[in-house]
């Protein structure tokens, strides 16, 4: 099923829960999130409020226990396992414990997935510049991990 809006991200009625010990909880209470195409969003919240379970959502690493996730207008939940791995590879997400190689630099890190793709060395290193300004962070764009802040 497409969904018939202009929202890149569509969460409609969102719940995930987990069972502890015999109890019941909702990590994800009913929500409700619309995106539009260029629009960038940060999740904030105290610790186990349920922020990085609703992000996973969004490309379901998490399952929700009910509600629909459209991405592109796609319903994400009705897709095979090959469809769902293809659907994940058009959406990039940047959590709060994220994982950078000490080796590379701030861009390098943000070329890494693109390594995959058939394009050129050019394409990919503009590609990657393009997000870093996007975000305003190209000015760290050779920066290695260790001089960031954490923050």
């Amino acid at each position: 099923m497409v969904a018939e809006t202009s929202n890149v991200i569509d969460l409609q009625n969102v719940r995930v829960t987990f069972k502890n010990s015999g109890q019941e909880l909702r990590a994800v209470d009913d929500v409700n999130l619309q995106i539009k195409q260029g629009d960038i969003y940060g999740i904030i919240g105290y610790s186990g409020a349920g922020k990085s379970t609703l992000v996973r959502v969004i490309n379901l690493l998490q399952q929700p226990s009910a509600g629909q996730v459209f991405v592109g207008g796609q319903d994400l939940r009705t897709l095979t396992a090959p469809q769902l791995r293809h659907a994940r590879q058009q959406i990039g997400m940047i959590f709060q414990h994220f994982n950078l190689m000490k080796s590379r630099t701030v861009l390098g890190n943000v070329e890494y997935p693109l390594l995959g793709k058939k394009i050129s060395q050019q394409d990919r290193r503009k590609r990657a510049f393009s997000l870093l300004q996007r975000v305003g962070l190209e000015e760290y764009a050779n920066t290695f991990p260790e001089r960031l802040s954490g923050g």
